[in-house]
């Protein structure tokens, strides 16, 4: 946990310097970075209360009334009572206050354009996904997830993030990463116009993904069918199943896929959808113990999964 923290400290320091957040003056307005803060809540929101501010923005209420004060007296900010209750003040930026805030904005703005001025765009890229991913790992939030299908560069990390999981999860040797990848390199040998593949993403993060592909007359084949652990249990696997399976089923042809006997929530999804076990073989190759299981469904056997 040390090694965590001490990391996640010294990254503080880092964003806090090179943004210069520890100047009293944020940049260099007369405003300090929580009155700035406070500007721009209050400039974004609609009737919003000063309690409303003291819980979002975790503020000490007499701070937070001292700086009202301030604001007014400066003719940047006026509290107008509600309408239905004059007990209830709204607070709203006045025509100075926003033009302070829109300063703000611009100076902020060109700070972050200088920071980023030396940065290839796949730099930026990675850095904004980045960020993203510390917002959705702290807050324990999910964006929106969108499912569409594969774009250059999918597969290749389809693969990578495939031989990472099974490796942190399952300690599955080094084999299984060649297995992924002689896998693909066929696939994109021999790929037809029946092939799909499916991406899950969310706020520009893949959170899953999966593939059905051609096999034989009247018979296809499920691949690479994975999702990220911070994605589970959202329904995502189910939805992503969904969609090769009506689509196998438009294309009137039957599915296989193989599994594992001891991934019991892909086999539960399986068994719902009306998949049923038909081959069982040993596999001693990516680890020793291994159960390889095959898994069918018949053209007009399908369930909704339900």
């Amino acid at each position: 946990m040390k090694d965590y923290v001490d990391s996640i400290r010294e990254f503080n320091r880092y964003y806090t310097n090179a943004l210069g957040l520890l100047n009293n003056h944020f940049l260099n307005s007369e405003y300090s970075l929580t009155e700035a803060r406070l500007l721009y809540e209050i400039g974004h929101s609609k009737d919003i209360t000063a309690g409303q501010l003291v819980r979002l923005l975790n503020l000490d209420k007499g701070y937070l009334s001292r700086t009202i004060q301030q604001f007014e007296k400066k003719g940047i900010l006026k509290r107008t009572p509600n309408r239905d209750d004059s007990r209830i003040l709204h607070l709203e930026l006045t025509k100075k206050g926003r033009e302070v805030l829109s300063r703000l904005i611009l100076s902020s703005n060109s700070q972050i354009s200088g920071l980023l001025k030396n940065c290839s765009d796949p730099d930026k890229d990675e850095l904004v996904s980045s960020m993203n991913f510390v917002m959705r790992v702290l807050s324990k939030e999910v964006s929106p997830v969108i499912y569409r299908e594969a774009r250059i560069g999918d597969l290749g990390y389809m693969i990578h993030r495939q031989a990472i999981l099974y490796q942190n999860e399952y300690k599955f040797s080094d084999s299984f990463e060649e297995y992924l990848i002689l896998g693909m390199s066929e696939y994109l040998k021999n790929r037809t116009e029946f092939d799909r593949v499916w991406i899950a993403e969310s706020n520009g993060n893949i959170a899953g993904a999966i593939s059905i592909i051609h096999s034989g007359k009247n018979l296809s084949q499920i691949r690479w069918f994975y999702t990220e652990p911070k994605f589970r249990n959202l329904g995502i696997g189910k939805n992503l199943l969904t969609l090769a399976v009506d689509y196998a089923e438009s294309k009137n042809v039957s599915i296989f896929l193989w599994t594992l006997s001891n991934l019991d929530a892909a086999r539960n999804l399986y068994k719902r959808f009306g998949f049923i076990r038909s081959e069982s073989k040993p596999n001693q190759i990516w680890k020793k113990g291994l159960t390889e299981e095959k898994w069918e469904l018949e053209k007009g056997g399908v369930n909704d999964g339900a």
